[in-house]
């Protein structure tokens, strides 16, 4: 699948946003200086409480609304001077998911996503076709072409739109709430095409979602809005912190993260107030022995564990490391006594380190 736009080798980024603001009426901000910027294959999320101004953010970002102040750049160059056919063509929006009052089939639906390309009053060519197969096919929805939108499921419809975005053949996708009112496996579902097409054709994604799991699991970047409409932008382990995410929704929150296989990932609970002063004297008082296990794969890491190590050596009571050159790896064994959240922030860290697994044992005392 080609490119939508003809490749610029500069040092801009695929999209940017800088100093973005939007209101209604003058002193009443909905987004106050906004400022982002994202790069192929990144995914970025979009994260806030209801009301902060998510979708409207997406509407000024992609033009479909004016920002008061402030400008957005697609490869450098300023939206408002790129005509709008140019830009759909490097750019697929996939909207909130809702039937179209119109009766389409499913391969009718993602044709619509060749307009870009099609010029006014002309028939879809055979290119048109080839290129809305190929995105039903990267979709997973191929064996629906033929069915009414209307006769599908709300998760299949969801996918269906993504293919509709992906015939115009985008260097970026943009999606509204791609995982709203979808049962946990079609989320999943969605989730899992959005991180496999940006991996697999090096294509770029801004997502707002309503999940910060979600952005955890699939993002590499994240926007958080605040309350105040001020808004915090960066990579997404260090935005979407429980200090963050507490001031976004305004609600305390804990995040315990964990391992299955070789993927880490995170469950963020909110808590009442009585129970986040619990739990914070719980595990500032009961401490634990573990030992963590670290594989380290990358050699480039192991200066960063050890300096890493030695941050927590006040905890480390024993620790050992060999290499296995059969394996080009190293293996390191530390037994810890610490607190809970001590214990869990390393573990965390040394997880997040690329080339790195590591895994925690607690012991039974």
């Amino acid at each position: 699948m080609n490119s939508g736009i003809t490749a610029d080798h500069s040092v801009s980024p695929l999209l940017e946003v800088r100093g973005g603001w939007f209101y209604y009426d003058e002193g009443t901000d909905i987004l106050r200086d906004i400022s982002f910027c994202i790069e192929e294959p990144d995914i970025l999320c979009v994260l806030g409480a209801n009301g902060a101004g998510k979708t409207t953010l997406l509407k000024c970002m992609l033009g479909l609304r004016k920002w008061k102040r402030g400008a957005t750049f697609l490869k450098g160059r300023d939206i408002k001077h790129i005509p709008a056919g140019d830009f759909w063509k490097s750019v697929g929006y996939v909207p909130q998911a809702r039937l179209s009052s119109f009766v389409y089939r499913v391969d009718e639906m993602v044709l619509l996503g060749r307009n870009p390309h099609i010029r006014g009053g002309a028939m879809p060519g055979e290119k048109d076709i080839r290129a809305a197969r190929e995105a039903m096919e990267l979709a997973g929805v191929s064996a629906l072409a033929g069915k009414l939108c209307s006769r599908i499921s709300g998760g299949e419809y969801q996918l269906v739109l993504i293919a509709r975005a992906l015939a115009a053949e985008p260097r970026l996708l943009v999606l509204d709430e791609p995982e709203s009112n979808l049962d946990f496996k079609n989320q999943k579902k969605v989730l899992s095409t959005i991180s496999s097409l940006c991996k697999e054709r090096g294509i770029a994604a801004i997502v707002n979602t309503h999940y910060p799991e979600h952005a955890m699991d699939i993002a590499q970047k994240a926007l958080l809005l605040m309350p105040d409409r001020s808004s915090v932008s960066g990579s997404a382990s260090c935005v979407l912190t429980e200090e963050n995410l507490k001031n976004a929704f305004e609600i305390d929150i804990h995040i315990h993260r964990f391992r299955v296989g070789r993927r880490d990932y995170a469950s963020i609970l909110p808590l009442e107030k009585d129970e986040c002063v619990q739990t914070e004297r719980l595990m500032k008082m009961e401490t634990r022995i573990a030992q963590i296990g670290i594989i380290i794969e990358d050699t480039e890491a192991a200066d960063k564990i050890n300096k890493l190590l030695h941050e927590y050596s006040r905890f480390i009571i024993a620790r050992m490391g060999m290499p296995y050159r059969e394996r080009n790896i190293s293996i390191i064994s530390v037994i810890i006594d610490a607190p809970n959240e001590v214990i869990s922030a390393l573990s965390g860290k040394l997880g997040m380190c690329p080339g790195v697994s590591a895994k925690t044992v607690y012991s039974k005392i």
